[in-house]
């Protein structure tokens, strides 16, 4: 088989640029909750608690949700995946435009708009795997770049949205944009390079290293999700992943409301949660393509020690400047560590098992996310401050930053 298509461009390219735009879609909507929580708590006259504990049951639902989908994906390919994730999402989006109390709340976002994000993020990212051997982390880099650039056009937009319309109206608008933009383009993925007579990039060449090497790559022996879960390296990753999930999904969901409440403008505010998702881009495309170089273990390191700093100077930031310094720093570092994930379970793991090991992983993540709204959201109603949430951010962080410092590739298949 080749490598590359009839035309000359290597088809995995096109599953990058789908999957990317897919990503910038769908993150962009989620992360833009942020914007509407302050809109949600004067409307209602609901606490931060309540409007964040239904992006605690959103993360909670899709963390589970995510061992499903991740053996789906395994099993019936990207395809079918990413229409129920549009699907899911376009349909919560559109009903979150109807709500008027907390159990509908709860209902559309938590238990719909998690599912839809479910069966979004996980197929795009163990296809993307699939399809790559070498340049694994440029190719993943590159997709999760989407998430940053939908979060910086889409949490600014969604507050535009409102100041011109409503949040209602923005809602429909964002269920629209789901719809007529991910859909389509998802019937660009491919679960395999086998399907269209082609080998995974860099494949033909890893075949012939190994036949002059007698240390076989850790990439060409695949786990099953059994053999996986019974490594130190997978409970490892584990707390990493909950660790970034709970101090990101904090500064996602509360990072405009803590600004405005030191009276910075709320267009600036959204502009600094959309940063967050611009500086990411850098980290994902930078790191990603650097942890091909350096290793995903220095990668890690560098974005968690970023993350980790910077979190901390969060508690002195009064000025728009200081808000945009720290989306800038947190942005970066939380990019460079979202690809290392998926890259470091192929190399070491294998991608046949990818979506079901990556989808087992995920839960932990989604009890990193269900944690940190919920956990920043009930210190500011009984403290009328974030800053002990801002603390605890800081500190899973450096704990996630020892862990990475003493992660190591395991050296056999497991019993």
């Amino acid at each position: 088989m080749a490598s590359k298509s009839e035309t000359g461009i290597f088809y995995g390219w096109v599953i990058v640029a789908a999957g990317c735009v897919i990503l910038l879609v769908e993150w962009g909507c989620l992360y833009s909750y942020g914007v509407f929580l302050t809109e949600l708590c004067a409307d209602f006259g609901w606490t931060r608690t309540m409007v964040s504990g239904a992006y605690s049951l959103y993360f909670l639902w899709h963390g589970i949700i995510y061992f499903v989908a991740g053996t789906f994906t395994d099993r019936y390919g990207p395809r079918l995946m990413l229409m129920i994730s549009v699907l899911a999402l376009g349909s919560g989006y559109a009903l979150m435009s109807t709500i008027d109390s907390p159990w509908q709340l709860y209902m559309f976002y938590g238990i719909m708009i998690g599912t839809g994000m479910s069966f979004g993020f996980l197929p795009v990212t163990s296809t993307v795997s699939r399809w790559f051997v070498k340049r694994r982390g440029t190719a993943l880099g590159l997709t999760v770049a989407g998430v940053g650039i939908g979060t910086l056009l889409l949490a600014p937009f969604a507050q535009f949205l409102i100041f011109e319309f409503d949040w209602r109206t923005s809602y429909l608008i964002l269920a629209g944009l789901v719809v007529v933009i991910a859909l389509p383009v998802s019937r660009l993925m491919i679960r395999d390079p086998s399907e269209k007579g082609l080998l995974p990039y860099g494949m033909r060449e890893l075949e012939t290293e190994s036949k002059q090497n007698d240390n076989s790559p850790s990439s060409v022996v695949d786990f099953s999700l059994k053999q996986a879960i019974k490594t130190r390296q997978f409970w490892l990753l584990s707390v990493m992943y909950a660790c970034l999930v709970l101090a990101v999904q904090m500064v996602m969901v509360h990072l405009k409301a803590y600004a405005t409440d030191f009276n910075v403008a709320e267009m600036t505010a959204a502009t600094a949660l959309g940063l967050v998702g611009g500086a990411s881009i850098g980290g994902r495309i930078v790191m990603g393509s650097l942890s091909d170089r350096i290793g995903r273990k220095a990668s890690f390191c560098i974005g968690y020690f970023l993350m980790a700093i910077i979190m901390l100077w969060l508690l002195k930031a009064r000025q728009p400047w200081e808000f945009y310094l720290f989306s800038t720093i947190f942005g970066f570092g939380y990019g460079a560590c979202v690809p290392l994930f998926p890259a470091v379970i192929a190399d070491w793991f294998g991608t046949r098992f990818h979506g079901s090991i990556f989808g087992t992983l995920s839960v932990a993540a989604g009890v990193g996310g269900t944690l940190g709204p919920l956990l920043a959201g009930y210190s500011f109603d009984i403290t009328a401050s974030y800053n002990i949430a801002i603390m605890i951010g800081a500190a899973v962080l450096f704990l996630a930053l020892a862990c990475s410092s003493v992660m190591r590739s395991p050296h056999a298949r497991p019993l």
